[in-house]
């Protein structure tokens, strides 16, 4: 009698003839060749495509079964980004494969491809046979997996633990695959010990490089992470070309304190898979934290570069391109890199103004936001805060209607000013997902760690409160001199200002015949006279506008 298997095998050779196969390659070819190839199985339903473009738009109206893409499909988006897209849109099918298919045989490809986890690679030139053999094989897997799937697709994190275990419990050649599913899910609930027993339980039947990766992850959540590194290592000694476990090593050595030996580890990942995104992003994210803003803007340009059509991700990493090139001439104090400044951000920004422009993306308030940081970081701050406030005026009334990009860079530019209040303010408006992305946390913690800056704001902050407590306990004299000090700490910090008009405004009307304080009191107004303000400020500002004016306008007389 024939076994389940070779009766399942025999199902699926007939029933994927009635698949719909979509083949996206630009050379024509290749598509007249694996067309040929594809109506020799059997195939009817083929539909042949020739850029990520024109996929994009079909797919968005139909799909299909089988997907076989082209890396390098000529100028805009590779096979690989448009794989990307369409699993983050959620396109395809959860019954559907697809296939990422190349001419470069090349490790760093290989690696590059296989990191946005496809159902299967190939290498050109292949045969009509090995075709049919790895679509019968990735059908055949999605099959066994299907009700896992479909459950992980719908996000029912409780249906997939049960579809799971009942893989495992058939001892299933996927149950390690499984098994890793699970343990996945588990770090993302904080349930690292659950996730270290269902690991350890399949390491007991035979070693694996992937649940010694995830039994890496499992101990770092709980806090060892000398045995996380035993884990890691081990992992790689199983898998040398194994990228997620050299990233997780890092995170390791980072946490113990060995931050040299984590860049290190990056580093050598890197030389394996140089056009590994995920790679390049720790990289920055890990200078960041140090501070080390040239190695980061040189990771955040190759992770552009790699990013260039990906329209969904360009803004956020071309935002901390930004950050870290304004950051290092700020730290470098060379007037050479402050010079330069502007042309490198022009330079940044006009890389990636075709592919934003013409998207749902207000990438002219986002150019104006770079531009006005710029200013601030060449000493025009005058200038920087004009051109922050009117280019984002629409949206400071209701900050919760930017878009999170918009929104990060307002807040990375308003720290920048010295805004540090209105600052915090608008942190608490990201979107929650935003709020934990790791790139915009390492960027404002950057900002407001670094030592210039935070230098200045201690030195605001110290007088600012000082200057409020002698104002409370009505010390005015006192507290004009803590706020004077105060507006030279942040010349451009509103509140500062604000403060200082409220101390001489008190003044005036205690002393009216010092004429000193008047002229002050009317030249600190015409400041932020036609600033743009944020509501609360604004508010005040009109109050105390007011109330200047009824002392102003008689000694004008």
């Amino acid at each position: 009698m024939p076994s389940a298997e070779s009766e399942s095998n025999t199902y699926l050779q007939l029933s994927m003839l009635e698949k719909r196969i979509v083949v996206i390659d630009d050379q024509r070819s290749f598509q007249i060749l694996i067309k040929a190839m594809l109506q020799n199985l059997g195939f009817s339903k083929i539909t042949l495509l020739s850029s990520a473009e024109e996929s994009r738009k079909r797919f968005q109206k139909e799909q299909f079964d089988i997907y076989l893409i082209d890396y390098n499909l000529g100028h805009g988006e590779n096979g690989r980004q448009l794989m990307d897209y369409l699993k983050q849109q959620k396109l395809v099918p959860v019954d559907s494969v697809i296939f990422i298919i190349s001419g470069d045989n090349s490790r760093s490809m290989v690696l590059s491809a296989l990191e946005s986890e496809p159902d299967d690679y190939m290498m050109k030139p292949f045969s009509q046979e090995q075709l049919r053999l790895r679509l019968l094989r990735a059908l055949n897997r999605k099959q066994q997996l299907l009700p896992m799937l479909t459950a992980f697709q719908a996000t029912d994190t409780e249906q997939v633990l049960v579809e799971c275990k009942k893989i495992i419990a058939q001892n299933s050649r996927y149950a390690n695959y499984c098994r890793c599913i699970m343990a996945e899910i588990y770090l993302e609930q904080n349930r690292a010990q659950e996730a270290k027993q269902i690991l350890n339980e399949g390491l007991a039947v035979r070693e694996s490089a992937w649940l010694r990766l995830f039994l890496g992850r499992a101990t770092q959540q709980l806090g060892d992470h000398d045995a996380a590194i035993v884990h890691l290592h081990s992992a790689l000694q199983l898998r040398p070309f194994m990228i997620d476990a050299y990233r997780w090593l890092a995170y390791s050595q980072l946490a113990i304190g060995a931050s040299e030996e984590a860049i290190a580890t990056l580093e050598r990942a890197v030389g394996i898979s140089p056009q590994s995104g995920r790679l390049h992003q720790q990289i920055a994210e890990h200078c960041l934290s140090q501070h080390d803003y040239f190695r980061a803007k040189q990771s955040l340009a190759t992770l552009l570069d790699l990013h260039r059509y990906a329209v969904d991700d360009n803004p956020q990493i071309l935002g901390s391109y930004v950050h870290c090139m304004i950051l290092h001439a700020i730290n470098s104090q060379d007037p050479y890199h402050i010079g330069n400044l502007q042309k490198q951000v022009n330079t940044a920004l006009s890389r990636c103004r075709d592919s934003l422009i013409n998207h749902d993306f207000d990438f002219h308030t986002f150019e104006h936001i770079c531009q006005a940081r710029v200013q601030m970081a060449r000493g025009n701050l005058p200038k920087g805060k004009q051109l922050l406030y009117k280019s984002t005026q629409d949206y400071l009334d209701a900050p919760q209607t930017m878009s999170s990009e918009i929104l990060s860079e307002t807040i990375l530019a308003m720290l920048q000013l010295g805004e540090f209040e209105f600052a915090d303010q608008l942190q608490k408006s990201l979107p929650p997902e935003q709020a934990k992305d790791p790139l915009l946390t390492q960027c404002i913690q950057s900002i407001r760690s670094d030592a210039v800056i935070t230098e200045r704001r201690n030195q605001y902050q110290q007088s600012n409160e000082l200057g409020i407590k002698a104002f409370t306990q009505g010390d005015l004299e006192m507290a004009l001199k803590h706020f004077r000090d105060a507006q030279r700490k942040a010349p451009a910090n509103t509140s500062a200002a604000l403060n200082k008009t409220q101390a001489l405004l008190a003044l005036c009307q205690q002393q009216q015949t010092r004429k000193e304080l008047l002229t002050e009191l009317s030249e600190t107004l015409t400041i932020m006279d036609g600033v743009p303000l944020n509501p609360a400020q604004k508010a005040r500002y009109e109050q105390l506008k007011v109330e200047s004016m009824a002392l102003l306008k008689p000694r004008k007389r």
